[in-house]
């Protein structure tokens, strides 16, 4: 039987000790840390909005086929005309092909000063190239026909601006030419309208109407309760319609929410509210009315807003957020917090030693807290590493 001598089983427990105090050192982890980073909070209510708007329904009688001016979602001023009246379609397709011409002389007009290459910018060309190749292969990827269309000629243009950058501008010149010829002989051929359509005020105009137009009545806000809104119903009497003006001044958002949720606002409070639309993700609005219900039960609270764009302009309804404070700082951990001799704060990984940094709260959640960011000698700053998990801290101790 092998025997070993006292020196190898030295060496041995010395091994064995060497490798589990790396596994120790390895797996086992005295103290944890997060980073402070910046946050921002806010305290919100989640409501279902029902916009209410002054409407003006535009109508016409006259016969014939519309050619309309001014594109969905435009604004127009008062008595501008919103749309033509022909006689029969020939002169709204030849007005189509009169606008299609036009944009594409535009177009070329706009390659055509791209040829001075000390004046143009090679790597914006490039890089507006790339960006729209990319928007049309999103837009292909999610299924969008009409950003399909729309992304091919904008990626055209950008390839035509690359090519007219390097000096090569003929084939555009004579494709000018004969637009422009294209244009007037389209232009000779328009017959006369035989009538127009003009917009009684200012605002946004929208072809489409939904029928709750004449339901909601900006003059008497008191009238919508949680019992108008439960009961709403489409008025769709109206006809001869071709569209209507979403006045641009004051408008509002009506929400039915539980009474106690209505007692943290009052009338005159001036708000925000965040929206899921691209052009107004966040509303500054003020407290209009709130109209209790018959039972006391729930309330609807009305904001008003001055704020508007032809996104807005073709809402009725939508998911929002309403935020009564918002809060900005650093966020920790809430188990992270100690509070030492009455002064709260946290311990900080600083080096080789543990620090002991105060805080001032500004907003506590369920699992974290935000905390006033600081600028002097011993406050909390951002990325600083936080302890979250340790035990016999103290300020000042040595840590390996």
């Amino acid at each position: 039987m092998k025997k070993f001598s006292p020196l190898k089983l030295l060496v041995s427990f010395l091994a064995i000790t060497f490798v589990i105090h790396q596994l120790v050192s390895i797996f086992y982890k005295p103290i944890s840390t997060q980073s402070a980073t910046f946050y921002n909070a806010t305290d919100g209510l989640e409501i279902t909005g029902v916009i209410i708007r002054n409407e003006t329904l535009i109508k016409s009688n006259k016969q014939g086929v519309l050619h309309f001016l001014v594109p969905d979602g435009n604004r127009v001023s008062k008595n501008g005309v919103i749309a033509n009246i022909y006689n029969n379609e020939n002169a709204s397709i030849t007005l189509n092909k009169i606008d299609s011409v036009k944009g594409k002389i535009n177009d070329i007009e706009d390659i055509l000063s791209q040829n001075n290459v000390e004046a143009a910018n090679f790597d914006v060309a490039n890089a507006n190239v790339d960006n729209r190749l990319n928007s049309l292969i999103l837009a292909s990827s999610f299924g969008d026909f009409s950003g399909v269309s729309d992304g091919s000629a904008r990626l055209l243009n950008a390839l035509n601006k690359r090519h007219a950058i390097l000096g090569d501008t003929s084939n555009f010149t004579s494709q000018l030419s004969a637009l422009n010829t294209e244009l007037s002989t389209l232009e000779s051929s328009l017959s006369s309208p035989i009538g127009k359509i003009k917009s009684s005020q200012s605002g946004y105009f929208i072809s489409k109407t939904d029928g709750y137009e004449k339901v909601f009545q900006t003059d008497d806000l008191t009238s919508i309760t949680p019992e108008f809104l439960d009961n709403l119903k489409k008025d769709d009497t109206f006809s001869n319609v071709i569209g209507k003006i979403v006045s641009d001044y004051e408008w509002y958002i009506a929400a039915n929410i539980p009474l106690t949720d209505s007692l943290n606002y009052k009338v005159g409070d001036s708000l925000t509210i965040y929206t899921e639309t691209v052009a107004s993700p966040k509303l500054s609005v003020t407290v209009k009315n709130i109209n209790l219900s018959k039972d006391g039960t729930d309330a609807v609270i009305i904001f008003a807003c001055s704020d508007m764009n032809s996104e807005l302009a073709t809402m009725r309804t939508g998911a929002m957020t309403v935020v009564k404070h918002e809060y900005s700082g650093l966020r920790i951990p809430k188990k992270a917090l100690r509070v030492i001799e009455s002064k709260p704060g946290v311990f900080v990984v600083s080096g080789m030693q543990v620090k002991f940094k105060q805080v001032e709260i500004v907003y506590t959640a369920d699992d974290y807290i935000i905390c006033k960011k600081g600028d002097a000698d011993g406050s909390l700053r951002l990325y600083d590493q936080v302890v979250v998990k340790g035990k016999n801290l103290k300020d000042g101790k040595i840590i390996s």
